[in-house]
């Protein structure tokens, strides 16, 4: 399990640099970091800026989509190992009390 945890946080990691790259090649309103590559392209480009634009915001979507996914994944695998833990230290805790002589009180 924790294997997979691993994984999925590793994942989670990558989705986020993507997402953070992605958010800055998309042009808004004002001055963007698409205009340091040379602009939106003229009649020669491949992809017109509004085509390049609808993949890219689309591209963010299905990102952020996998993104909050992966954060409650992430949340319920932690949640879990957590409730784990806690009642293994609960039965040790016991165990101690249990095997522990009693102390008679100091005075």
């Amino acid at each position: 399990m924790e294997n997979f945890q691993l994984f999925l946080l590793i994942l989670q990691v990558i989705i986020a640099v993507v997402l953070v790259l992605l958010v800055l090649l998309q042009k808004s309103d004002g001055d963007s970091l698409s205009g340091i590559g040379g602009g939106s392209g003229g009649m020669n480009s491949i992809m017109s800026s509004r085509a390049t634009a609808n993949v890219l915001s689309k591209t963010t979507m299905f990102l952020i989509a996998i993104f909050m996914l992966n954060c409650l994944i992430l949340a319920s695998l932690s949640n879990a190992s957590n409730k784990k833990t806690a009642s293994e230290l609960e039965k040790v805790i016991e165990e101690q009390n249990k095997s522990a002589p009693a102390v008679p009180p100091v005075q």
